[in-house]
């Protein structure tokens, strides 16, 4: 459950303002307390779960999400997010934080539209890093800038959603699958099934971490472009295309901006700042 954590001590100048979404609520708090000891950090609350994460975002505008890859039992969940925040915001300035330097986490990161990762070290780095994010730098070392840059060098290959992976759905997935592939929008899916608009997020989070997409666009193109729909279809004629909704075409878009923006991020040496990759060591 999100709380709002309040400073005895409010500087006249404006301190950078924060939201922490840590992987469970104790280690939130814990994290919130420790960074607002730092006059130049502001911290606006704090919460663990993504429907909370997305809605406190959206209105308060913290200047920093400091968001961890895993919330919950979610090992990508902060990632998946972060990118359907990305499409309702797009200049969010986040900071994911990781358990540990995994090239393919890092990559996922900054595609999913982080500004900088941070693999635990102590809490001055930490705060450092904040500041450079919230400043419009990039956080990442050398070590974590290969990784991106040889992920953009490789050639862009079709991912395949394929009938095993449809497999691991339950049957409540793979009707929400096959909603969104005739186009429905969230609140359709929900009337069609009874379920709340919250229940549909959820699945789709789930879906997301499953089949390893980041958003709906990725799943659904992924399922038309490889004769896939048929397979999560239940007799339904598909609505034409043109009957996307709107928000599928807008994610679409941010979607193929992140990419341009991380190539163009990385090779801005002068305002990459370097992190170490020690264990980051938590008080209380």
């Amino acid at each position: 459950m999100w709380r709002p954590y309040v400073q005895a001590f409010q500087p006249l100048r404006r301190n950078i303002r924060v939201l922490v979404a840590d992987s469970t609520p104790i280690s939130s708090q814990l994290l919130s307390e420790a960074i607002g000891r730092y006059s130049e950090i502001e911290v606006l609350g704090y919460s663990s779960d993504p429907a909370e994460i997305s809605a406190i975002t959206t209105r308060l505008s913290p200047d920093v999400l400091l968001i961890s890859a895993q919330l919950g039992e979610g090992p990508e969940r902060g990632l998946t997010v972060l990118e359907q925040l990305r499409t309702e915001r797009p200049n969010i300035k986040a900071v994911v934080l990781l358990n540990a330097q995994r090239p393919d986490l890092i990559v996922r990161a900054f595609r999913s539209g982080a500004s900088g990762v941070f693999c635990r070290s102590t809490l001055d780095m930490l705060c450092k890093c904040i500041t450079a994010v919230s400043q419009g730098q990039i956080w990442a070392n050398s070590e974590e800038l290969g990784y991106v840059l040889a992920a953009l060098a490789e050639p862009p290959q079709a991912q395949k959603l394929e009938s095993r992976i449809l497999s691991l759905l339950s049957k409540r997935e793979r009707e929400v699958v096959e909603y969104l592939v005739q186009g429905f929008t969230n609140r359709e899916i929900a009337d069609t099934l009874s379920i709340s608009q919250h229940t549909v997020k959820n699945y789709l989070f789930n879906i997301f971490e499953k089949v390893g997409m980041s958003n709906r666009v990725e799943l659904v193109f992924n399922l038309l472009s490889n004769g896939a729909s048929s397979s999560v279809k239940n007799g339904n004629t598909p609505r034409s295309r043109q009957h996307l909704d709107q928000s599928l075409v807008q994610e679409n878009a941010h979607s193929a901006a992140k990419v341009s923006s991380a190539s163009a991020s990385s090779v801005r040496s002068s305002t990459v700042n370097v992190s170490t990759p020690s264990g980051f060591a938590r008080t209380g």
